[in-house]
């Protein structure tokens, strides 16, 4: 390995100077992310990706980038390097190296006159093209003359290891160094050249010293770009590229290994930023019955209000054969044609819609119990089937018996391996199913990486995780690789005999040890938040809303990134009130979820069939905290939570201002706070200025 010596400069041009340009072919960025060369060379960083050489692309070159010219030392003779994927911000968790071994290059000794280098290759295949334009005496003496002066012009050679399978040449007719005839003089630039016909302008660019700028001057003026339009193509690209990805990997899921599959379907996994996050729980207790049969096309109806609300992950219903017609007794896994919500195909349609306009779909894993086909001889439903029909490499995956059941449990016949835990809360309604059996565990991941590569799922909500251990979440959270992953623990609070009490820490304690339990993996819907919220606003106790720290007394207090915090679902409210939050005050606890901490879950019910004005108080809520660039840990700085009134700044600096109750919070200062949205006994202010992220 040899590295690159620093260069001599000159007022003019070194005679055996080597300009090397690279140009790779990337399906894989994604939006924000750029390609970089790093490399042996101290030009290309010394292997260090912070001082690695950027590339840059346009709408009409991508998936193509290409690198400026770099000028290399006669001394360099073994170039090696890899190409990475990083944001523009260079940290080191953004970074993303190609596998396999290094790359190399071996370059020519220059002998007299300069050369252009082109080196070309695509990101993850091994093959490299190395182009070589030799230029020769030209200006000013005749094409044979054999001189070797400062006028040069340009003669292609190329040396092997060619590119396979790269369609898309990087450099445009008409465009090459020879063609554009630059020339190596400082004092003038005479060439007659014929620009190919397009829709951009051309400059011949100059750098500090003088010399020409060879990439700027054949790259076309950004002022004829229009930022939004690239930015929307580059997006809807990106958007394609995944699908095109997600569809490769979901034809050869079965024939690889699980472990090089989920190192690919990393690179089509948009993880989420739980800073933006908003979640919709797109469905109730009834929804089964609407839509004739196709609710996933009454979802898709309302994408619309989905994007002008802010949403940007949608929660839908258990998708897979059920014997309740609300999917969460399921049987058959892998039929999703004889859900009560739609079929297969339409459920398919969805979601990729969903991605059209940037919103994931989350899919409600309920795995705690399911459902037999048949029954053993004894008459116990325990006899399941997959459902699998279209696909033979999915066979017998699925396929349980008793075996599958936990000991002791009514549909078990002994003949299982574990009993649950004497922490599992028992389903009776359906036989609990042995998730420490690794035949189990092997059967969901399967299922769950399905869900991701044909379905199109990219998240996970887990239904009655209190039956199971955290940990079995974490594996199957690294099985499947989800963008994000959140568990219903559902526990009962504290109470005495003068209701509920303050402290819940108890509560919330639970919460943050499952979240442990799953290595981290997943989030948990902050049932600790609603309980105390909900008693706050309907008696008017607005002091509930800080414990005894100072901070906000839900999960939300302690681990804000981790708490997804929610008004109602599908059990505590809709046609079920098994836990309703007041109905009289559903905006006021959304001025709080949405101004607060936490990742905050809109109900199916409040965004699309209540009121407009309702419809149109969450949208300006949720603007309000996209305005205002809260992140999901945000300090709070609880001003007073008495029996009227709870006033909170939200954000350092404060960004966002909520006033909850029926007494007046007055007025604050004008010149740093505006009127974002109010309501009756709510109120919400944000900064002035803009904090939100660009």
């Amino acid at each position: 390995m040899v590295d690159a010596l620093p260069e001599v400069a000159g007022s003019m041009p070194q005679r055996n100077q080597r300009k090397l340009q690279f140009q790779i072919r990337c399906l894989g960025t994604k939006h924000g992310q750029a390609v970089y060369i790093v490399g042996s060379a101290i030009d290309l960083g010394s292997w260090d990706p912070k001082r690695g050489v950027a590339c840059t692309t346009t709408p009409q070159l991508f998936p193509s980038w290409k690198s400026a010219n770099i000028t290399l030392p006669p001394t360099i003779q073994r170039l090696e390097f890899k190409v990475v994927m990083q944001t523009p911000s260079l940290a080191d968790s953004d970074v993303k190296w190609e596998d396999g071994s290094n790359r190399f290059v071996e370059l020519p000794v220059s002998q007299a006159c300069s050369q252009q280098i082109i080196v070309s290759c695509e990101f993850g295949k091994p093959h490299v093209n190395v182009e070589l334009c030799t230029v020769v005496a030209a200006s000013l003496v005749p094409d044979d003359h054999n001189d070797d002066g400062p006028f040069c012009k340009q003669k292609h050679t190329s040396a092997s290891l060619m590119l396979e399978d790269h369609p898309d040449h990087m450099s445009e007719p008409g465009e090459s160094e020879a063609e554009l005839g630059m020339q190596t003089n400082e004092a003038e630039f005479s060439r007659q050249t014929s620009w190919p016909s397009r829709n951009a302008s051309r400059h011949l660019v100059t750098d500090s010293q003088g010399s020409f700028d060879l990439e700027m001057t054949r790259t076309p003026s950004l002022m004829l770009i229009d930022a939004k339009e690239f930015e929307d193509a580059a997006k809807q690209k990106d958007i394609e590229l995944v699908e095109l990805e997600r569809e490769r990997l979901n034809r050869i899921q079965r024939r690889v290994q699980s472990c090089t599959l989920l190192d690919e379907m990393k690179s089509i996994t948009e993880y989420s930023d739980p800073s933006r996050t908003i979640l919709l729980q797109a469905f109730n207790w009834e929804s089964w019955r609407t839509g004739g049969g196709d609710w996933y096309g009454v979802v898709s109806s309302n994408i619309d209000m989905f994007v002008q609300s802010g949403i940007t992950d949608v929660w839908l219903p258990p998708c897979s054969q059920s014997v309740a017609p609300q999917g969460y007794l399921p049987s058959q896994l892998f039929n999703l044609d004889a859900s009560r919500y739609g079929s297969q195909a339409s459920l398919q349609q969805l979601l990729q819609t969903l991605h059209g306009v940037g919103i994931r779909g989350v899919a409600d894993i309920v795995i705690n119990h399911r459902c037999g086909d048949r029954q053993d001889s004894q008459g116990r439903w325990n006899v399941f089937t997959s459902g699998m029909q279209s696909r033979a490499s999915f066979a017998g995956v699925g396929d349980w018996q008793g075996w599958a059941v936990t000991l002791g449990d009514q549909y078990s016949d002994g003949s299982g391996q574990n009993r649950p835990s004497h922490l599992d809360a028992k389903f009776d309604a359906a036989p609990d199913i042995d998730h420490a059996n690794l035949a189990v565990q092997q059967s969901i991941s399967v299922w769950l990486r399905w869900l991701r590569l044909e379905v199109g799922f990219d998240a996970w909500r887990f239904d009655f995780v209190k039956g199971y251990a955290a940990t079995f979440v974490g594996n199957y959270c690294q099985k499947s690789e989800p963008a994000w992953a959140v568990g219903e623990l559902w526990t009962d609070m504290k109470y005495d005999h003068q209701g509920l009490m303050h402290s819940q820490d108890k509560h919330r304690q639970a919460l943050c040890d499952w979240i442990n339990g799953t290595g981290k993996a997943a989030a948990a819907f902050d049932f600790t938040t609603k309980g105390i919220l909900q008693e706050a606003v309907r008696n008017c106790e607005y002091w509930r809303l800080r414990d005894s720290s100072g901070k906000p007394p839900g999960l939300l207090g302690w681990w804000p990134s981790k708490a997804v915090t929610f008004i109602d679902n599908h059990d505590t409210g809709s046609t079920q009130k098994h836990w309703p939050f007041p109905s009289d005050k559903v905006l006021i606890g959304y001025a709080y979820i949405l101004t607060h901490p936490g990742i905050p879950c809109i109900f199916w019910d409040h965004l699309v069939e209540w009121s407009a004005g309702c419809r149109q108080s969450i949208t300006d809520l949720t603007r309000a905290r996209r305005d205002s660039g809260i992140p999901v840990d945000a300090e709070v700085r609880i001003l007073q939570a008495e029996g009227d009134l709870y006033l909170a700044e939200i954000g350092k600096p404060p960004a966002l201002r909520v006033a909850l109750g029926p007494r007046s919070a007055g007025r604050p200062d004008e010149s740093y706070w505006s009127d974002a949205a109010r309501g009756t006994h709510w109120r919400v202010w944000v900064h002035r200025v803009d904090t939100a992220p660009t």
